[in-house]
C-alpha cells in the first residue's frame, strides 16, 4: 500500500510572492524584497527550525541514546495486511545534544568553491568577494581555509592553511579575483575536496559551492558530494541569480548532506557563509550512520532526507552526515513489505557516530517489529497518524521539487497536476493527524496553493517565474533531512 493510498492521497510544495526570494538552508528562510527596495539583510544565522518539538513516542517508536546524541526509529504502522506487497514507511530521527554548546569547539577546515565565470561580472563578483572577505575575518586563527575559483577551468587561489598564517595575503588575493569564462562545476568541486586532503586531524570539514551558471555535470558532482559525505565532509551549495540550475545545486547539497540556498544577488552570500561557519564551528556529531537489518519479506525502496543503500543479507545503511549542537536530522525510509498472517518482522540495528574531539559512539536499535495480519481493522488501528504526518510532509516535498523542476522546464500542466495531488494529500493527512501536526500540514498545503497560483501567474522563462521555481525548490529541499517551517 502506497503512502498515497494510506491517507487517501499526498504530495508537496511551497509558494512565494513575486516580490520575495527564499533562502532555505536546512530550514533557514530569508525573504528578499525587490531590487528597488532592498534593505540590509534582515537575517540571523541562528537555526530557528531545529528541534521541532518532542521526538515521537508510543508503540510505533523505539528510542536510542548515547554520549552526544539521541533519537528514534518509528514505523507508520506495526501491522500490515497479508496477501500482497504493501508499502510501509520508517522514520529515523537523530538529535545532537544541545548541552555541548558551551564546550570548546573543534577547529574548522572550510573550502569555498567560488564561481568566477563571465556571468558573475559586475556587482555579483564584487559582492561575492566582499562575502568571502567577511568570512575570512570571522574565522579563528586556528581554523583552516582554502579558496578555489572556477570558470571554464578551476584554480586554487589559496591551498588549505591556517587562517592566522594567511589572512592578510589571502585578503589581497581575493581582491584580485576577476570574472570571465564559462562554467565547469564538477572539476572545481573535486579541486575543493582535494584541498581537504591536507586537513589537520580532528577538524570539522566543510565545502561551500557557489554558482550562478549552468553546466551538464550534475551526476558527476552528485557522486563526488556523496563520496565526500561518506568521508565526513559536508558539502553545501548556494545558487546566485536566475540562471543556475536549482535541481543540480539542491541535488549536490542533498548528496553532500549539506544546505542548499538561493538568492537573487550577491549580498546574501555573506549570510550563507556565516551560517556555514556557525554550523561548522558548532558541529558535535560527524559520520552519523544507522545500519538496519531488514527481515525476510521487507525491502528498501528509497530514502528521503539521507543516503541509504541495501546490501546483502538485508542490511540497510543510512548515512545522516554531521549534526551541530541542537540539530535534528530525519530520514524517511520507504519499504516494500510482504508478510504472512501472524508472521513477525523485527527491525533491529545500530546507530554509530563520532563525537567531535571525543571519539566513536554507538547505540542499539531494538524492539520494533511489523506483524502480518488478515484483519484490516488491526492494520488500520496500528497506524500512528503523527508519524504519518511527518512522513507525508517529507514525501510531499520530494514531489513538490518535481513540480518545480517540471515548471522550470516549461511543463506547466504537469507541475499543476503534481501540486494539486500534493494539496489533496496534505489535506487528507491533516484530517487524521494530531492538532500540532495537522496545523503544520495545513500550512504546507496553503504554501503549495500559493505556489500553484504563482506558477499560473508567471511564464516559467520570465524573471518572476525563475524566482518562483528556485525559491520553491530551496524551501522543499530544506524540508527533506530536517523539518522546515512553511
Amino acid at each position: 500500500m502506497s503512502i498515497k493510498q494510506w491517507l487517501s492521497t499526498r504530495r508537496v510544495r511551497h509558494g512565494l510572492s513575486a516580490s520575495a526570494i527564499v533562502l532555505a538552508a536546512g530550514g533557514m528562510v530569508l525573504l528578499r524584497t525587490p531590487a528597488s527596495a532592498r534593505p540590509s539583510l534582515p537575517f540571523s544565522t541562528n537555526s530557528s527550525t531545529v528541534g521541532q518539538g518532542p521526538l515521537p513516542s508510543g508503540p510505533n517508536t523505539v528510542h536510542f541514546s548515547g554520549n552526544g546524541a539521541h533519537g528514534t526509529l518509528s514505523l507508520t504502522q506495526t501491522s500490515v495486511l497479508t496477501g500482497a506487497q504493501r508499502r510501509v514507511f520508517a522514520e529515523l530521527r537523530m538529535v545532537a545534544d544541545a548541552s555541548s554548546e558551551g564546550r570548546e569547539r573543534a577547529p574548522l577546515s572550510m573550502v569555498v568553491v567560488l564561481d568566477t565565470s563571465g556571468s558573475m561580472e559586475g556587482d555579483k563578483i564584487r559582492q561575492a568577494k566582499e562575502s568571502v572577505i567577511a568570512l575570512i575575518g570571522d574565522m579563528r586563527d586556528d581554523d583552516e581555509i582554502a579558496l578555489v575559483r572556477y570558470s571554464s577551468d578551476s584554480e586554487v587561489i589559496q591551498p588549505l592553511a591556517r587562517v592566522g598564517s594567511v589572512r592578510r595575503e589571502l585578503l589581497s588575493r581575493v581582491q584580485n579575483i576577476v570574472a570571465g569564462g564559462g562554467t565547469n562545476i564538477a572539476p572545481a568541486l573535486s579541486h575543493g575536496l582535494r584541498a581537504l586532503n591536507e586537513s589537520g586531524k580532528g577538524r570539522v570539514r566543510r565545502v561551500v559551492l557557489v554558482s550562478d551558471g549552468l553546466d551538464s555535470t550534475r551526476a558527476q558532482s552528485e557522486g563526488t558530494a556523496r563520496d565526500s559525505a561518506g568521508r565526513g565532509i559536508t558539502v553545501s551549495t548556494m545558487g546566485i541569480g536566475l540562471d543556475f540550475d536549482e535541481r543540480y545545486m539542491s541535488a549536490v547539497a542533498e548528496s553532500g548532506r549539506g544546505n542548499f540556498a538561493f538568492v537573487n544577488d550577491g549580498p546574501a552570500l555573506a549570510a550563507f557563509l556565516s551560517r556555514e561557519l556557525k554550523e561548522g564551528a558548532s558541529t558535535t556529531v560527524e559520520g552519523a550512520t544507522a545500519r538496519l537489518t531488514l527481515p525476510r519479506g521487507m525491502r528498501l525502496v528509497r530514502a528521503v532526507g539521507g543516503d541509504a543503500s541495501q546490501g546483502e543479507g538485508g542490511e540497510v545503511t543510512v548515512r545522516l552526515g554531521s549534526l551541530f549542537a541542537g540539530d535534528e536530522r530525519r530520514v524517511t525510509l520507504e519499504l516494500d513489505v510482504q508478510l504472512a498472517d501472524g508472521e513477525q518482522a523485527p527491525l533491529a540495528g545500530q546507530v554509530t557516530w563520532d563525537r567531535v574531539g571525543a571519539g566513536p559512539e554507538s547505540a542499539t536499535l531494538a524492539g520494533l517489529q511489523l506483524v502480518g495480519t488478515s484483519d484490516s481493522r488491526t492494520a488500520e488501528t496500528s497506524r500512528d497518524p503523527a508519524i504519518g504526518a511527518s512522513v507525508e510532509s517529507a514525501v510531499a516535498s520530494v514531489r513538490q521539487m518535481e513540480a518545480a523542476e517540471a515548471y522550470a522546464k516549461g511543463n506547466t500542466a504537469r507541475a499543476q497536476q503534481i501540486i494539486a495531488e500534493n494539496v489533496a494529500s496534505l489535506a487528507a493527512a491533516a484530517t487524521a493527524a494530531p492538532a500540532a501536526e495537522a496545523e503544520a500540514l495545513r500550512k504546507q498545503e496553503a504554501a503549495y496553493k500559493e505556489t500553484a497560483d504563482g506558477f499560473r501567474a508567471a511564464p516559467p522563462a520570465s524573471p518572476e517565474g525563475k524566482v518562483k521555481a528556485k525559491a520553491s525548490m530551496a524551501q522543499d529541499s530544506g524540508n527533506l533531512g530536517r523539518k522546515a517551517a512553511f
